[in-house]
């Protein structure tokens, strides 16, 4: 073993411990305190859909690309999908091209919510680094930044377009909404952070 792939391990472990530990910036007690910020009975579910739903739009994307994204089968998509239409957060819509397909779009509230969350959440970062100076949180952003290009460049999914134009639009189409930060790949999404 070489001293890069100590480094590596090391990386990993902190990417770990900043997604999944119950302290860690997105794991369990500050999701819970994200999300009781927010109006509404919106689950850590609903409020990935939200997100997705804006960065995919437009067009909305159709419930089994919901599905895909939450890894499970149409029926629970739908189920979230219907709670958050109850919510008034979303709504159905028949695409314009092929009038079989359904597609879920941000209504105002929707869209107002999905603002209040990024408030909230640029908020809880901002107190996770209130003792760094703008200097590191500079270089920080800098280095996620080139991080998410080489995941991008060097590890593309299979199918995927390997070029973005930088926004997350590839092929037409936007890549799941990334939390801060994202590890973005054209056309779709790793997230090493999810609140």
């Amino acid at each position: 073993m070489n001293d890069r792939d100590e480094e590596l391990r090391g990386l990993d472990s902190v990417l770990r411990e900043l997604r999944h530990a119950r302290f860690g910036l997105y794991g369990p007690l500050v999701r819970e305190r994200f999300l009781g910020g927010l109006p509404g009975d919106v689950t850590p579910t609903g409020y990935r859909v939200l997100r997705f739903v804006e960065a995919s739009s437009p067009p909305g994307p159709a419930v089994s690309d919901i599905a895909a994204l939450l890894l499970t089968d149409r029926a629970r998509a739908v189920r979230v999908v219907d709670r958050l239409t109850a919510a008034g957060l979303v709504t159905r819509v028949r695409d314009t091209v092929d009038r079989r397909i359904r597609r879920v779009e941000l209504t105002d509230a929707g869209r107002r919510h999905i603002a209040l969350a990024a408030e909230r959440r640029t908020r809880l970062l901002g107190e996770a680094v209130a003792d760094w100076p703008d200097e590191d949180l500079a270089r920080l952003t800098e280095f996620l930044k080139r991080l998410n290009a080489s995941v991008a460049r060097h590890l593309p999914v299979s199918g995927a377009s390997e070029v973005s134009d930088g926004r997350g639009w590839s092929g037409g189409r936007r890549a799941p909404p990334p939390p801060a930060p994202p590890i973005k790949r054209s056309g779709r999404c790793i997230q090493i952070a999810e609140i």
